[in-house]
């Protein structure tokens, strides 16, 4: 028998905090991260390279307030289960897949994380690893993975419940879902993307599986050839590799990754479309799909140092894992168009699968391969047949976003041929955007009040231009420029018109961002976040600004005094602050200062993946120290082994 509970989903985590409300004004590195591509890429594998890669991420807003310490959480989740499986999805996380438990064998089949923390690692910052994501649209995970979903109870023809989760993906302007279901030994999953514009966008899909690593885990896809894509410091490097032994290294154990690595495995057209990740038992998790769904993926964290601590710093439990991956495309660095009214639709399957160690672990690839093509036959056909026909209307049990019903009202159409955005979603991030739709009006918040959220497109520019002249107005209007066509001057001179209406940080910080990013008068931008903070002054987000300001013009002095001198005392604890402060005592020459800093317990709750900015401090700290013994001529490797840089500091991944 198939049942479909909700219930609250307890478990461990952190205060998660406010969404920051200064908006991306080309300050997301992330999103222009170079990519390089090596000469034996083919041109038909690039065709979609590099396509379709956004801008900002506005109108979403950066979730960085996270910190490390505990509370219970109580979450909101979904429970599918039947004889064979359990399958518990946290709506309010993303619809993510949090556990997948073989009640049969009494195992548990993916990574399941044993506390929600975030860390900086997506477009919007917060992510957090363990179980499935379903990634949505855009390169650098789904906008909405630390974020609701709405959920609604289905029953299918046969009376069977189904859970359905969905939203509205606001920079694509697409609608999508996903339904579960439970048949037999397979949870089945049908992703659905709706794009009921009239425009053709760029679209992206993928899913993926954190599985626990061991030492001997082997990851298995139908293939000989892959893409290999290794990280640099702000860069990704794609070339060829062979499967499963490349560069004399049988890259199919992930353990024998000396870094962090991404592996695409190039599925030949004619093959089935399915990746497991096998222990040294012969058991593991085999994720299985229509033939929609083309990609396959690997990644690893890798046996060096920084990798190591990467993993762990997103959990308790110190457990490793890797993740197998499905997307719509080869890779994850591409985008393809999306044709206007129209839909995208597949089968995913997930289940457990046990073969032959021996065969599994063998030499001869094409015998492994046939290993787990001769145990899946019947897990497979549940797949290829899977009908997901709703019977009824549903119950809708938890609310997303108001974004969908607000789309719903502008398009004076529905946005989803089947899904319900009711207009009792609308709360209180988005609720001004209602009033001034319907009534031409824009609320006026108190200037040092954080802004709740923001809007892009031409429909928003003149609604925005028809109110009537505030500071909000042309903060708003500035933003949503920037955000809908790139206009830099325009959006210049609408926070330019905001502060001389009146002065407030918003407007300061984000002529400070265009001066520093845009027009690159590093000058000019730490003047204007002065004048930010001068108006408020309490504001973390700010002064992280403030701080790369005055670092971008290499004035390091001014720092230490700032920090000293005027951040307020509960802020000087932040760990990112307190790493500019190390960065500026390592700049003028109190490199003993700083070393102490990072050797007291140092934590900065949102480093960034690939973000090298304490390994740089902890080499210059030291090379100012040995040039104080007139020793000048030693490179970064000679320090690190003359100096080994701590385990607990150490976020390298190459």
């Amino acid at each position: 028998m198939n049942t479909l509970t909700f219930e609250k989903f307890k478990i461990k985590g952190v205060n998660f905090g406010e969404t920051s409300c200064l908006p991306d004004i080309k300050n997301d590195d992330y999103i222009r991260a170079p990519l390089t591509i090596l000469p034996e890429v083919t041109d038909e594998e690039r065709k979609y390279m590099g396509k379709g890669m956004i801008p900002t991420l506005l109108p979403h807003q950066v979730q960085n307030q996270y910190d490390r310490a505990r509370i219970d959480l109580e979450l909101d989740a979904a429970v599918l289960e039947n004889e064979y499986l359990k399958a518990t999805f946290v709506t309010s996380l993303g619809g993510r897949l949090w556990s997948l438990y073989d009640k049969k064998a009494g195992k548990e089949l993916l990574y399941a994380n044993d506390v929600f923390q975030p860390g900086n690692l997506a477009l919007r910052n917060a992510w957090f690893s363990g179980g499935v994501e379903w990634n949505i649209g855009i390169k650098g995970h789904n906008m909405w993975t630390c974020s609701p979903l709405f959920a609604e109870e289905l029953k299918d023809k046969d009376g069977n419940p189904m859970l359905r989760m969905y939203e509205y993906e606001r920079i694509r302007g697409v609608a999508y879902s996903i339904t579960a279901k439970l048949e037999k030994d397979v949870l089945l999953v049908r992703p659905e993307i709706e794009n009921t514009s009239d425009n053709e966008v760029y679209m992206y899909w993928w899913s993926n599986i954190a599985v626990d690593e061991t030492p001997d885990t082997r990851v298995i896809a139908p293939c000989e050839q892959s893409f290999r894509c290794a990280y640099e410091e702000g860069a990704y490097f794609l070339g060829n590799a062979d499967i499963p032994v490349n560069d004399g290294v049988d890259v199919t154990y992930t353990t024998n990754l000396e870094r962090s690595r991404d592996f695409f495995y190039k599925i030949p057209e004619n093959e089935k479309k399915w990746i497991t990740a096998v222990n040294e038992a012969g058991y593991g998790l085999i994720h299985m799909s229509t033939p929609e769904l083309t990609g396959r993926k690997v990644f690893a964290w890798g046996e060096g140092a920084g990798g190591k601590h990467w993993n762990e710093w997103l959990s308790d439990c110190g457990k490793k894992y890797i993740e197998i991956q499905a997307g719509l495309l080869k890779t994850q660095l591409e985008h393809f168009p999306m044709a206007a009214k129209s839909t995208l639709s597949w089968t995913e399957g997930y289940g457990a699968f046990q073969g032959n160690p021996e065969i599994l672990h063998g030499r001869d690839w094409n015998c492994v391969i046939d290993e787990v093509k001769n145990n899946i036959n019947k897990q497979q056909m549940i797949v290829e047949n899977a009908e997901f026909e709703i019977a009824g209307k549903g119950e809708l049990k938890y609310m997303g976003s108001g974004w969908g019903a607000i789309e719903n009202m502008i398009r004076e159409a529905p946005i989803s041929n089947h899904l319900d955005f009711p207009e009792a979603s609308v709360n209180g991030e988005c609720a001004e955007w209602v009033k001034l739709l319907k009534t031409g009006e824009l609320d006026i918040p108190n200037k040092n009040a954080p802004i709740k959220s923001y809007v892009k497109g031409e429909f928003w520019i003149e609604k925005l231009k028809a109110t009537k002249d505030s500071w909000y107005k042309f903060n708003q209007l500035g933003v949503t420029i920037f955000a809908t066509n790139g206009n830099i001057d325009g959006a210049y001179k609408a926070f330019l018109k905001s502060v001389e209406l009146e002065p407030n940080a918003w407007s300061y910080r984000n002529l400070a961002q265009i001066e520093k990013n845009e027009y690159r008068n590093l000058v000019k931008a730490s003047e204007y976040m002065e004048k930010a903070i001068a108006e408020k002054n309490d504001y973390q987000p700010l002064w992280v600004n403030y701080a790369e300001a005055l670092a971008a013009t290499k004035n390091f002095k001014k720092w230490t005094e700032v920090y000293e001198q005027d951040i307020p005392q509960n802020l000087k604890a932040d760990g990112r602050l307190k790493m500019f402060y190390a960065l500026a005592l390592t700049e003028t020459d109190r490199y003993e200062e700083a070393l102490a800093i990072l050797m007291d317990n140092f934590v900065m709750p949102d480093i960034k993946e690939g973000e090298f900015s304490i390994s740089h401090i902890w080499l210059q700290i030291h090379r100012k120290m040995l040039a104080a013994d007139e020793i000048t001529e030693i490179t970064d490797d000679e320090i690190y082994e003359k100096y080994p840089l701590p385990y607990e500091l150490d976020f390298r991944m190459h």
